[in-house]
C-alpha cells in the first residue's frame, strides 16, 4: 500500500495581482513555508508566469527537489509547473490555441482567443509508480455566469473537449489524477463535461467547497468552486482538504497568500502496481 497525497493551487503570479493581493515575490516565502511544512508529495501551481517565479518558488519549497513544466519564451508554457517529493518522468503540454469564442464582441473574442493560446494542460507521469498528473488552467469567465446563453459557454466548452481529447489519447494504465483552475463552477452545466460523465470521481462533490475568495469578487458576487481534483482510475479517498481558506499571518499582520483556496486529496493507491521506470535522481534543471 501507498498514500499519496495530490494538490493544487492557483497562486495568482501576476506582477500585478488584484487588491488585496501583493506581489508573488513578497508571498513566495510564506506560501513555500506553509506548504513545504505540509505532507502534499505532488504540487500543482497555475499562474507560474516567469522563470524568476519558479526560481523563487524552489527557493522556498526546499523539500519538493523536482519540478516539471515545459519551456516557453518567458516562463513555463501554461504559467503550469510541478512541484514533486517524488521522482517525475517525461512532461507534455498541449495548448488550447486556435479555440475562439462564437459569441460576444469582436474585441472579447479576440481578447479570449489571446488568452487560449497561452493556456492549456501539462500532463507528467510518476516514475516507478502508474500515475499521471495533470495540470490544467482554462481561462477565466470575467461575468460570473455559466449559464447556456453566456458568451463564454461555447468557448469554454471547447477548451473542455479538448482537455477531455488529450487525455483519451494519452491515457495510460494506473490512476490518473487531473487537477486545476478550470474557472467554472461547479453548478454549472458544464460540470458533467468536467468529471467525464461520471468517469472522473470527484472527491469534493458532496461538500463542493468554495475554491475563490470572496474578498476578490465585486461586491455581493457569490463565491463559486472553480477548482478541482479529479480521478480516473482506481484508487481510494483518505481525505479531501482544503488549503489557505482564510488570511495567513505574515510579519504580524493577515494577508491572502492567494486570491484562490487550494485542494488537497490523499490517496491509497492500493490496487496499483509500481511500473518498470527507474527513479530519477533530482536535477537542478526543471523539465
Amino acid at each position: 500500500m501507498m498514500v499519496l497525497t495530490i494538490a493544487t493551487l492557483n497562486v495568482n503570479g501576476l506582477r500585478r495581482p488584484r487588491p488585496p493581493l501583493l506581489p508573488l515575490a513578497w508571498r513566495a516565502r510564506a506560501l513555500g513555508e506553509r506548504l513545504d511544512a505540509t505532507p502534499i508529495d505532488v504540487l500543482n501551481l497555475q499562474e507560474v508566469y516567469f522563470y524568476e517565479s519558479v526560481r523563487l518558488l524552489r527557493k522556498h519549497l526546499p523539500s519538493f527537489p523536482y519540478v516539471a513544466y515545459r519551456r516557453g519564451p518567458v516562463g513555463p508554457c501554461g504559467a503550469l509547473v510541478t512541484f514533486s517529493r517524488h521522482p517525475l518522468g517525461r512532461v507534455r503540454y498541449r495548448s488550447f490555441a486556435g479555440i475562439v469564442p462564437n459569441r460576444g464582441s469582436l474585441r472579447f473574442r479576440f481578447r479570449r482567443a489571446l488568452l487560449s493560446a497561452i493556456q492549456g494542460l501539462t500532463t507528467v507521469d510518476l516514475r516507478g509508480l502508474p500515475v499521471t498528473v495533470v495540470n490544467t488552467h482554462l481561462t477565466a469567465n470575467h461575468d460570473g455566469d455559466w449559464s447556456r446563453d453566456n458568451r463564454f459557454f461555447d468557448f469554454q466548452q471547447a477548451q473542455l473537449r479538448r482537455l477531455n481529447a488529450t487525455l483519451s489519447r494519452r491515457r495510460r494504465p494506473g490512476l490518473t489524477v487531473i487537477t486545476g483552475d478550470f474557472n467554472i463552477a461547479s453548478d454549472s452545466d458544464h460540470y458533467p463535461m468536467i468529471v467525464e460523465n461520471g468517469a472522473r470521481h470527484d472527491p469534493f462533490a458532496a461538500t463542493s467547497p468554495v475554491t475563490f475568495h470572496a474578498a476578490f469578487l465585486p461586491p455581493g458576487e457569490p463565491a463559486h468552486r472553480i477548482d478541482y481534483v479529479l480521478l480516473a482510475g482506481t484508487a481510494t479517498v483518505l481525505d479531501a482538504t482544503t488549503l489557505f481558506t482564510e488570511p495567513e499571518t505574515v510579519n504580524g499582520e493577515p494577508h491572502y497568500l492567494s486570491d484562490h483556496i487550494g485542494l488537497s486529496v490523499r490517496l491509497k493507491l492500493t490496487a496499483l502496481e509500481p511500473d518498470a521506470a527507474p527513479a530519477a535522481s533530482p536535477s537542478p534543471t526543471p523539465r
